[in-house]
C-alpha cells in the first residue's frame, strides 16, 4: 500500500531547474529584516555576519551558516526551520521559510560584495580645475588710479573695475566707518566716547590705531568665534530625538574657539588641534607619565570638541534598538560633512552612495576619508555620547583621588552609621512613648500588627496598621519634624553629624569632564557601503584623502604598533590639510573672512569650491590673500587688518542714482565691489547691540551656557536677571528651543553646520522688535540712562553713533510731548521716553549697517 510522501520528501523532490530566488532582491531584505540586528557587524553574535553572501558561506563560531544545495547541512536553515531563530516572537512565516530554503536548494547563488576597485586614475582634465591646484602668488597688476589704492587688495579690485569702466565709490564718513568696523569686529556698537575720539583725531594713523584696538579687544574673539562655531556646527544639545539631550561640558570647546581667535592662534595650528589635538599633544603619554596634565594637553583635548559637534543621539540602551547603527553612521557622516565644508570647502556627500556627480571624487574616497575618524567613531563598537568623555586628570591624579575619596567615603559611612543609629534610637523612643499613650487594651495588638510582615497581616492587623502606623512611626520629613519636637535636647548632636557629613563630602576630589574625541583601543575598520547602506557593506578601505587635490606633499600614514593608544590617522590628515601649498585650506579661510566683511565671498559658495560651485570673481586676489595668510604665519588678524585698512572696505554703501548709473548697468549685482554692501546685523550682534546701548549687557566671559526658558505662549527667552543679558555667544544653543528673537533674525537651526547664514527681511522681524517683552524692557533701560535735559538727542547718539539732526530733534521732542499727554499721570513722561527708545532700537538705522 502506497503512503503519501512526507513534506520533506516532497520538498527534496522539487525540481531545481526553476529559477532560484534572487539573493539581492529577495533573500538579503529578509535577512536584514529578521537577522541583522544580532548578526550584522564586526562584533556580532557567534561571529556570524549575514549582511553578505560571503558572510553566510564563511559562517561563524559553529561553522558555515549556508551549505549551497543542502538545507539540512545549513545551520541557518536548521535554526530557522525549528523556530530557534530569530529569538523572540518575530519568527519567519511559512512563505519566508520556503523562500529561504528554495534559495539554498538552488545553490545559494548571488553576487557578493565586489573587491575594492583599483585606485582611480585621474586624467589631466580632472585635475585641471583652479581649486584643485595650489594657489600661486600673482603679481600685483598695474592700474591707472593709484591714488585710490591703499594696498594690494585695492589694486586687484581696481584692475577689474577699470576694465569695466568703473571705480570705487566715495568713502563713508568717519562715524559710519567706525560703527561698521566696530560691529564687524566685536559685534558691539562703538561708545559715544569712542566716536568722539575718532572724529576728533587728525593723526594720519588714526584709523590704523582704531583697527589695532578692535583686533586687541576681547570682544573680537566672541564675535569671530561665533562665525567659526557656525561652521563647526556647535550646539549645546543633540537634536534629532524629541528629548534633544543637553550636552554637558560642550561649552569648553566654545571657550577654546573664542580664546584661539583672541590669541590669533595660527590657523594651521587651530585646525590641527581641532582635528587631532589629543595626538598632537601626545595625550596618552602625558596621561601615563605626568603627575598633572600639562595645559597644552588639556587644550588639545578640548579642541577636539570640533569633531564632537555633529549630532549624536546615542544612549546606552541603543544596544537593544534594531536600527541603532543608522544613528551611529549619521553621526559619522555629519562629521565628514562638517570637516569637508569647514576646511576643504567641498561637498563630499554625493560620493557616499556613488562617484561624485560633479567632482572627480570616487565612491571609495568618501569612505577613505571616513576611515580617518574610524579610530574614534566605530559603528560596530559605538560608545554612547554620554559615556564618550575624558577627565581632566592624569592617571596619577586619578589614583590619588581614588585613594583620597575612598578614605572620605569610609569616614562618611562611619558618620552616617552614627547618624542612623541615633535616629533609630530616637524613633524607637518616640514609638514607645506614643504606643504607651494608647489605651492599654490596644497596645499589644497594635505592636503585633506593626511588627507583622505587611503581606501576612490579618484583616484586623491591616486596619490597625493603617490607623496607627503614620502616627507611631512617621517617615521622611514628618519623622524629622516629630523627632525635633519630641527630643529637642538631641538636635544639636544630629545637626553636628549632618554638618560633619557635609564637610567630609566636600573633601571629595572631582575632575572636570572633557567632551573630547579620542581613539578607542584596537584597530578601527571601515568598509565601503554600497549605495551608502550600512546593511550592504563592501570591501574594507583604509584612511585616505582626495587624490584630485594636487598637494605638494601626499597623505602619509602608517599603522602604529599594537601597543599604541591612538592610530595617528587624524594627525596625518591634519598635517596633510595644513601644508602651506594645499590647494584649498588657505583659500577657503580667506574667502570666509572676505564674506563676513563684504557680505559675499570672492567665491559665493563658501562650502563648495568644486565644479558645481561658483567661480571666484577675483581669482588672482583670492590666491594673493591665500598665500598672504600662509606668509604671515597663518595669522587671521593679519588678513583682517589688510581688509579693514583697504579703500574697498571704506566705501559707502549708499547708492547714488546718477553716479552709479553705469555701474548698475555693467555690474548690477555689485560683484566687482564698486560700493560696499548695506547689511543687516546678524541675530547675535543685533541682540548684543541692543543690550549694550541700553546699558544692561552682562560682559562676563566664558563658562556654562545660559539656559533657555520657554513660556506658555511658546516664546523662548532668557532667564530674568543679569545672567539673561549675557552676550549671545554664551546663550545655550538648544536645537529644539532657539531663542525666539535670534531665530527671527536668521540664527541658523544647527542640523549639521552652517557655512553661510541667510539674511531675510520679513514682517515677523518688525513685529518681534515692536512687541516683544525683551525690546520693551531694553527701551525702558535705555530711557533710564538718559539725561533729563536732552533725552531724545542722547538716545539718538547712543543708538546710531551720531548726533540727531535738527529735524529729528523736533520730531522726537514732539513725539515725547504727545505721547506723555496720551499716557497722563505722574509716570507718563518716563513711559513716553521708553517708547521713543524702543522705537530707536527697532529702527532700520540701528538694525542695518552702512
Amino acid at each position: 500500500m502506497l503512503r503519501a510522501p512526507s513534506l520533506i520528501v516532497l520538498l527534496l523532490a522539487q525540481p531545481t531547474s526553476a529559477a532560484a530566488p534572487d539573493f539581492d532582491r529577495e533573500v538579503r531584505p529578509l535577512l536584514q529584516a529578521k537577522c541583522v540586528r544580532c548578526h550584522g557587524g564586526e562584533r556580532t553574535r557567534a561571529s556570524l555576519d549575514v549582511r553578505a553572501r560571503s558572510g553566510l558561506l564563511r559562517g561563524g563560531d559553529e561553522g558555515p551558516a549556508v551549505v549551497p544545495g543542502s538545507p539540512e547541512k545549513s545551520l541557518l536553515w536548521i535554526h530557522v526551520a525549528s523556530d530557534k531563530m530569530p529569538p523572540g516572537k518575530d519568527k519567519l512565516t511559512s512563505a519566508q521559510k520556503k523562500l529561504l530554503r528554495a534559495w539554498i536548494v538552488g545553490g545559494a547563488a548571488g553576487k557578493d560584495a565586489p573587491a575594492l576597485p583599483p585606485a582611480p586614475v585621474l586624467s589631466a582634465a580632472d585635475r585641471d580645475f583652479w581649486a584643485f591646484k595650489p594657489p600661486v602668488r600673482p603679481a600685483v597688476p598695474a592700474i591707472r588710479q593709484l591714488s585710490r589704492a591703499r594696498g594690494p587688495l585695492d589694486v586687484f579690485l581696481l584692475a577689474r573695475l577699470e576694465k569695466a569702466g568703473l571705480t570705487f565709490s566715495p568713502e563713508v564718513d568717519r562715524r559710519a566707518l567706525l560703527r561698521r568696523a566696530t560691529l564687524a569686529m566685536t559685534g558691539l556698537p562703538p561708545t559715544p566716547d569712542e566716536v568722539k575720539a575718532f572724529v576728533a583725531d587728525d593723526c594720519p594713523d588714526a584709523w590704523e590705531r582704531v583697527v589695532d584696538r578692535l583686533l586687541a579687544s576681547p570682544a573680537y574673539g566672541e564675535r569671530w568665534g561665533r562665525h567659526w562655531l557656525d561652521v563647526a556646527g556647535y550646539a549645546d544639545s543633540e537634536g534629532i530625538l524629541d528629548a534633544d539631550y543637553v550636552r554637558s561640558d560642550a561649552w569648553r570647546y566654545r571657550d577654546y574657539v573664542i580664546r584661539a581667535f583672541n590669541a590669533d592662534k595660527p590657523y594651521d595650528r587651530f585646525l590641527q588641534e581641532q582635528l587631532a589635538g589629543d595626538e598632537l599633544a601626545d595625550y596618552w603619554s602625558a596621561y601615563q607619565r605626568e603627575k598633572k596634565l600639562p595645559p597644552a594637553v588639556v587644550e588639545g583635548l578640548i579642541a577636539t570638541g570640533f569633531l564632537r559637534c555633529a549630532s549624536d543621539t546615542s544612549r546606552p540602551d541603543f544596544v537593544a534598538i534594531k536600527n541603532a547603527p543608522g544613528y551611529y553612521f549619521q553621526t559619522l557622516d555629519d562629521t565628514v560633512k562638517i570637516v569637508a565644508s569647514a576646511t576643504l570647502g567641498l561637498t563630499l556627500g554625493c560620493a557616499k552612495c556613488h562617484a561624485h556627480k560633479f567632482d572627480p571624487i570616487p565612491h571609495r574616497e568618501y569612505y577613505q576619508v571616513q576611515a580617518i575618524f574610524a579610530g574614534a567613531y566605530r559603528p560596530s563598537q559605538w560608545v554612547p555620547q554620554v559615556q564618550r568623555r575624558l577627565l581632566q586628570a592624569s592617571r596619577h591624579e586619578e589614583e590619588v583621588a581614588a585613594r583620597h575619596n575612598a578614605a572620605v567615603a569610609a569616614t562618611v559611612a562611619g558618620l552616617r552609621k552614627k547618624q542612623a543609629g541615633l535616629v533609630a534610637e530616637l524613633s524607637r523612643r518616640l514609638f514607645e512613648a506614643r504606643l504607651a499613650a494608647l489605651p492599654a487594651v490596644l497596645r499589644d495588638d497594635v505592636r503585633a500588627a506593626l511588627a507583622a510582615v505587611p503581606a501576612k497581616r490579618t484583616e484586623v492587623q491591616r486596619y490597625l496598621a493603617s490607623k496607627f502606623d503614620a502616627e507611631l512611626r512617621p517617615q521622611g520629613p514628618a519623622r524629622k519634624r516629630e523627632l525635633a519636637k519630641a527630643f529637642p535636647a538631641e538636635q544639636p548632636a544630629l545637626r553636628a553629624l549632618a554638618l560633619a557629613i557635609e564637610a567630609e563630602q566636600k573633601k571629595q576630589l572631582a575632575f572636570p569632564e572633557l567632551r573630547a574625541l579620542y581613539d578607542l583601543p584596537g584597530e578601527g575598520k571601515t568598509r565601503l557601503l554600497r549605495r551608502g547602506d550600512y546593511l550592504s557593506p563592501g570591501a574594507e578601505v583604509g584612511p585616505g584623502v582626495l587624490t584630485v587635490l594636487a598637494t605638494p606633499e601626499p597623505f602619509r600614514w602608517a599603522p602604529p604598533g599594537k601597543e599604541a593608544r591612538t592610530s595617528g590617522r587624524r594627525l596625518a590628515f591634519a598635517r596633510w590639510l595644513t601644508q602651506p601649498d594645499h590647494p584649498l585650506t588657505a583659500r577657503v579661510m580667506v574667502n570666509r573672512l572676505w564674506m563676513h566683511h563684504f557680505g559675499e565671498g570672492l567665491v559665493s559658495t563658501p562650502e563648495n569650491f568644486g565644479r558645481s560651485g561658483a567661480l571666484p570673481t577675483h581669482p588672482e586676489l583670492l590666491d594673493w590673500l591665500a598665500t598672504e595668510l600662509v606668509r604671515s604665519g597663518w595669522s587671521i588678524k593679519h588678513v583682517h587688518r589688510l581688509i579693514l585698512l583697504s579703500t574697498a572696505y571704506r566705501q559707502t554703501s549708499a547708492l547714488d542714482v546718477d553716479h552709479h548709473a553705469h555701474a548698475r548697468k555693467v555690474d548690477p549685482d555689485n560683484r566687482l565691489l564698486w560700493r560696499q554692501r548695506l547689511r543687516r546685523l546678524e541675530a547675535e550682534a543685533l541682540r548684543d547691540a541692543i543690550l549694550a546701548v541700553s546699558g544692561t549687557l552682562d560682559a562676563r566671559k566664558f563658562g556654562p551656557p545660559v539656559p533657555m526658558v520657554r513660556h506658555s505662549t511658546g516664546e523662548v527667552v532668557t532667564p530674568a536677571g543679569p545672567a539673561g543679558n549675557r552676550r549671545s555667544v554664551y546663550l545655550q544653543v538648544r536645537r529644539s528651543q532657539p531663542l525666539t528673537i535670534l531665530r527671527a533674525f536668521d540664527q541658523p537651526a544647527i542640523e549639521t553646520n552652517c557655512t553661510r547664514r541667510p539674511s531675510s527681511t520679513v514682517v515677523s522681524q518688525a513685529l518681534v522688535l515692536l512687541n516683544s517683552d525683551f525690546l520693551t524692557a531694553q527701551g525702558e533701560a535705555l530711557a533710564a540712562r538718559l539725561q533729563a535735559d536732552n533725552p531724545a538727542g542722547e538716545a539718538v547718539q547712543l543708538a546710531f553713533g551720531r548726533p540727531a539732526t535738527p529735524r529729528e530733534r523736533g520730531l522726537l521732542n514732539d513725539f515725547l510731548t504727545k505721547q506723555t499727554a496720551r499716557y497722563g499721570g505722574p509716570d507718563a513722561r518716563r513711559r513716553a521716553l521708553a517708547d521713543l527708545c524702543q522705537m530707536l532700537l527697532s529702527a532700520n538705522e540701528f538694525v542695518y549697517v552702512d
